[in-house]
């Protein structure tokens, strides 16, 4: 995998933004794309453009470790956006919130675990089963082992 950015960055005084430091090139002199430079990095507006939607969720557990979700991991989820196939979501199946994925074919739609293994649970018939809100970001502390 490559990495598409870099830059640095410098906190600014409400800890909810940065700002992109200048990157010099080799000589010493500021590079030409410095004049292309993007604008501070608002985490806020970046990662929670529907802040009244926006909920904060901890993993528990380590069934999804296979798919990319940690014990511990931090979950950004928005209760507003329309959740699509193969997308993660948060589910209500009997009573507890679970993360899901959503699949579906035709006007059938199912909640697939981690586990291929694992049975599908359609969303049809007297269930007990509710969409709760889109997985829109994971933040993963990679610190962690493991």
């Amino acid at each position: 995998m490559a990495i598409s950015h870099f830059a640095t960055t410098t906190p600014s005084r409400d800890r909810s933004s940065f700002s992109v430091g200048e990157q010099r090139g080799a000589s010493g002199f500021p590079s030409p794309a410095d004049d292309y430079q993007e604008a501070p990095l608002d985490l806020n507006r970046y990662l929670i453009p529907r802040p009244a939607s926006t909920f904060f969720m901890r993993v528990s557990g380590n069934t999804l470790n296979n798919v990319g979700f940690h014990d511990g991991d931090l979950l950004i989820v928005d209760r507003s956006q329309k959740a699509l196939p193969g997308q993660w979501l948060v589910a209500v199946v009997n009573g507890e919130l679970a993360l899901y994925r959503l699949e579906g074919q035709g006007r059938r739609w199912w909640l697939r675990g981690g586990d291929a293994r694992q049975a599908c649970l359609p969303l049809e018939g007297d269930n007990d089963y509710r969409l709760w809100g889109l997985v829109c970001h994971v933040i993963h502390d990679c610190r962690r082992p493991g």
